[in-house]
Formats: C-alpha cells, sequence, structure tokens
C-alpha cells in the first residue's frame, strides 16, 4: 500500500471539498486481506520480532512499510486502513494520530462498537486492551498513515508468528499477546470485516473536513 500511495501523482486522487469551498486531496482505503502475512515497520529486525520458523512453517512472507510502529499479522478478520494527505505540518505527526485514530473510532461508534481510545503513542485501545496498531510515513508534506484493526483475526496465529515485542508501550506491562490483545468480535461488535469496510469508507468521505480543516497544505 505505500507504493500505491506513493506512485498515483495526487492529481488522480479523489478531492474532498471543505466548508470554504477548497477540494484537498485525500487517498484512503478500508480493505482486508486474505493472506495471512507478517509486516515489520521500516526498522524492526525479523530475527527479533518474528518466530520466522512458524513464519516458513506456515508459508507467512515476512514484509516491510515504510512507517514506524511495531510488526504485526495481517490476514483475514484485519480491517486494514491507508490514509494520506498533504498535512500542513510537517512536524507534529503525534497530532495526526489523534486525528485520524480519533475519526476511525468515531466511525465505529457510528455502526454501534463500544468506545474505543487512543492509548500509548498511537494505538486504538479498549479500556487497557489494544484493538489497533497504527503508523505514519512521512515525505516532507505528504503523510501516509496504515492501521490494522482486529475484527475477529486468527489470535492463535497472532502468537505462533511474533516473538514478544523489544519495545512495547507502557500499558502493555510485559502481557502476552493473548492477555494485551482484543478484538471488536469479542467486544460485541459482530460485524463482518467486509460490513465495516464499506461503513468506514463512507463514514471518512462524510467527516473528513470536519476534523481536517485547517490541518491540510494547500495544493
Amino acid at each position: 500500500m505505500d507504493n500505491w500511495v506513493l506512485n498515483l501523482p495526487a492529481t488522480l486522487w479523489p478531492k474532498i471539498t471543505f466548508q470554504d469551498g477548497l477540494e484537498h486531496p485525500f487517498l484512503f482505503r478500508f480493505f482486508e486481506t486474505k493472506a495471512n502475512i507478517v509486516v515489520l515497520s521500516s526498522s524492526n529486525k525479523a530475527n527479533i520480532e518474528v518466530i520466522t520458523q512458524n513464519c516458513a512453517k506456515h508459508n507467512v512472507p515476512i514484509l516491510r512499510r515504510k512507517g514506524g510502529g511495531g510488526t504485526v499479522v495481517l490476514g483475514e478478520g484485519c480491517l486494514i486502513l491507508t490514509f494520506a494527505f498533504y498535512a500542513k505540518d510537517v512536524f507534529n505527526n503525534h497530532n495526526y494520530f489523534k486525528m485520524i485514530n480519533q475519526l476511525w473510532i468515531n466511525a465505529l461508534k457510528d455502526i454501534g462498537c463500544p468506545e474505543l481510545s487512543q492509548n500509548g503513542i498511537s494505538d486504538i485501545c479498549y479500556l487497557d486492551k489494544k484493538i489497533a496498531g497504527t503508523s505514519i510515513f512521512r515525505k516532507k508534506h505528504l503523510l501516509v498513515y496504515q492501521g490494522s484493526l482486529l475484527v475477529q483475526p486468527n489470535m492463535h496465529l497472532i502468537s505462533e508468528l511474533l516473538a514478544h515485542p523489544s519495545k512495547e508501550p507502557e500499558y502493555r506491562l510485559g502481557r502476552s499477546h493473548e492477555e494485551f490483545l482484543t478484538t471488536l468480535n469479542l467486544l460485541g461488535c459482530n460485524f463482518s470485516t467486509e460490513t465495516l469496510a464499506v461503513h468506514c469508507q463512507e463514514y471518512f468521505n462524510k467527516n473528513i473536513s470536519k476534523y481536517f480543516q485547517n490541518e491540510v497544505l494547500i495544493k
């Protein structure tokens, strides 16, 4: 998905009309991959973060994204978001994490899912359990956010493929993957990943301008 954003000129991106009548390019997509993959961040090392022999056993490829954050397992039951725009501020990633995460949290609440919140640097959580990991990659004003939300994934596979992370947020408190992670399904939000993808895509289309009115680079 990094290449999808970086290789598509902004002139071809869909435009969102803001309240001032100006149109700004935004590129975002919610989707699910049916094939299991492990994705390292830009700085992670596979021999530290991944149980590589188990990936080989299950024929799970190990890929790398450009953004930071931790290593994740993506596959069926995981809702992935790639979100890109030209941000006015080239440094304030913490603020952009909060804005995009809150937009996603509100989209899920709008369909009846429980109230979620941000914890750690940029995780989306239910109470003290992580339900989504996020990352940002910057190329000057271009901001590429990627997130993966646990809807109904194979939780056992996550523990089988990923080692305990070399770096973890304070609120994790050393907990195992099983103790630390939760899913929308476990919280009683029993929508399919496909249904959530369609709903979130529509919600973002309708509400982006409310969140980013003063944060978009004029292009």
